[in-house]
């Protein structure tokens, strides 16, 4: 679980970015294919993975569930 005391609110989305590519990856899953999926917009997403943008909670719930992912995997260490 991300440490609040050693975590500033740019590491935190740094972390979440960081979760996101990797859950991603694990299934073999292409931005394009994201949006392929009517998931979300592959350049939203690119922005959100490289940092430019922040994450809503309901954007990351969608994409935890398109994932298969607990929404604490974005918040583990």
């Amino acid at each position: 679980m991300l440490n609040s005391n050693s975590m500033n609110e740019k590491k935190i989305n740094q972390f979440i970015s960081h979760q996101l590519v990797k859950a991603r990856e694990e299934l073999g899953i292409t931005q394009m294919k994201v949006e392929q999926d009517k998931v979300m917009k592959q350049s939203t997403l690119s922005k959100i993975e490289n940092g430019v943008k922040k994450i809503s909670a309901a954007k990351l719930f969608v994409l935890a569930d398109y994932y298969k992912k607990p929404i604490e995997y974005f918040f583990e260490r």
